[in-house]
């Protein structure tokens, strides 16, 4: 098995999920809004279809020059991600910034194992033998793939044969949410994260952390896995 051929390999995370099909965009949609009118009254219900419009209008006429330059073309991606702002920034809008965030959060409960999406399958790596090794080669790639993108700015600060780590010290879905005014509405993604990659790479041989992010004002987003069981398994893939 190469590891260049398993799902996710080579890809930016804005071009996963602006490739995310219309069936599960629409499901995600119905799942969220489900998720937060069942926690607001019938009249802020009300008040938030009418300042999630007036958002929307607003987000579509951001100036994302900047952006562009870096390489952030993906039109599918920034659409659905100033949505997804401008859904919180109604949020806001109608019931302060706490309740907003609490509400968010709730959604990411509901939705975030879509993030297994553009994870490499669990028996892929099982089948390659030592984990580490195979993300090692796995996100070997990452950054300059993130960087043609114009997604992240990432750095790979360890690649030993017990632990790596990369930082992202530069994050598209952080300068969107500042550009609406609203850099806190980064925090309910970041949250999704730690919802789903300690169990995930815990099943397989793994332990993942993060101390800080980027929209907790950190100077990076550490994303750091290390081998859960020693010694180091050999490595019996022949054909890299």
């Amino acid at each position: 098995m190469e590891v260049k051929k398993t799902r996710g390999y080579g890809l930016a995370a804005s071009d996963v999920e602006g490739s995310w099909s219309p069936a599960l965009k629409s499901k995600m949609k119905k799942v969220a809004f489900k998720t937060i009118m069942k926690q607001i009254t019938f009249i802020q219900q009300v008040q938030l279809l009418i300042w999630f419009n007036k958002e929307k209008k607003r987000a579509g006429k951001q100036d994302l020059s900047d952006l562009h330059a870096r390489g952030m073309t993906n039109q599918a991606f920034i659409k659905q991600q100033l949505e997804y702002i401008a859904l919180f920034s109604a949020l806001v809008k109608i019931t302060g910034n706490d309740m907003a965030m609490k509400i968010m959060y709730s959604v990411m409960d509901a939705t975030a194992d879509v993030l297994m999406v553009y994870l490499p399958e669990k028996e892929d790596v099982r089948r390659y033998g030592d984990p580490i090794a195979f993300f090692s080669k796995y996100l070997a790639v990452f950054p300059d793939a993130s960087t043609t993108a114009g997604c992240h700015e990432v750095q790979i600060t360890e690649d030993s044969e017990n632990a790596l780590q990369f930082d992202i010290t530069w994050c598209v879905w952080l300068e969107l949410a500042r550009k609406m005014g609203i850099p806190e509405a980064c925090n309910p993604n970041c949250y999704a994260d730690d919802l789903v990659y300690p169990g995930y790479f815990k099943s397989i041989g793994i332990k993942y952390y993060r101390t800080g992010t980027l929209a907790e004002g950190n100077k990076c987003c550490d994303f750091r896995f290390e081998r859960l069981n020693a010694p180091v398994l050999k490595n019996t893939h022949s054909n890299e």
